[in-house]
């Protein structure tokens, strides 16, 4: 598989189309007020030379650092979604917008909702077992959300179809995934950095996260119509 044409398409689609990386910053933006108003100043007033201070105040913030994880986890579902609902406009259309791309995701509630969950149940269970059960769990359901976003099917079926893409192709698959993981490891760094240098660094790093996770849905969905097409020819041949 031509990984570097799907990559530089990927760039190009979002030169073309900026907007797309509208959901992702909508999002971030969302989840810096929300946990601004949740958490306000309690983590970072803990006193790191008194340990037992410092536990009895994390345990304290517990529920709510609960909640504003789960906001971020469903809030980067949806925006995820509605980033594939744009990639796949601007593959048939050439073009894209923020109002369709949420209309999709309305749509498609009844079928991310249950998915979301269920991954979620996965990961929770797959970091409990230390980092690389979680993996493979991301790994085989990579495909999911570009599935339920591009076709008419049950979340559950969904996810199998996702596995049997990822695991039936695997050589190509386990690429895609290690760069994408790579190339996010790095952006995450970067932003790290960029936080140091307050709201110019805050911007960049929403612009920055923005790119990135339309490059990654973009990528996704060209690589399962590349797969899907080419597994429909095979299927004519047989």
């Amino acid at each position: 598989m031509e990984f570097g044409t799907i990559f530089i398409e990927g760039i190009h689609a979002i030169k073309r189309n900026l907007i797309v990386i509208t959901p992702t910053i909508i999002a971030s933006l969302v989840m810096l007020i929300a946990t601004s108003i949740f958490m306000g100043g309690d983590l970072s007033s803990l006193d790191e030379s008194n340990p037992d201070k410092a536990i009895m105040a994390i345990r304290a913030v517990a529920p709510r650092l609960f909640v504003i994880s789960a906001l971020n986890y469903f809030l980067q579902v949806f925006s995820h979604c509605a980033t594939v609902a744009m990639a796949i406009d601007i593959v048939n259309k050439g073009t894209c917008n923020v109002f369709d791309g949420y209309l999709a995701v309305l749509r498609k509630i009844g079928g991310i909702v249950p998915a979301s969950l269920l991954i979620l149940i996965f990961l929770t269970f797959g970091l409990m077992l230390l980092i690389l059960p979680a993996l493979i769990i991301s790994f085989v359901f990579i495909l999911t959300f570009v599935i339920i976003m591009n076709e008419d099917i049950a979340p559950v079926m969904a996810m199998k179809k996702s596995y049997r893409t990822m695991k039936g192709n695997y050589g190509s698959s386990i690429v895609l995934f290690f760069f994408l993981l790579a190339v996010g490891i790095t952006v995450s760094i970067i932003n790290i950095l960029l936080g140091q240098m307050l709201y110019v660094g805050v911007v960049l790093s929403l612009f920055l996260s923005g790119v990135f996770m339309s490059f990654a849905a973009i990528t996704l969905l060209k690589f399962y119509t590349i797969l899907e097409t080419r597994q429909q020819v095979l299927g004519l041949h047989d």
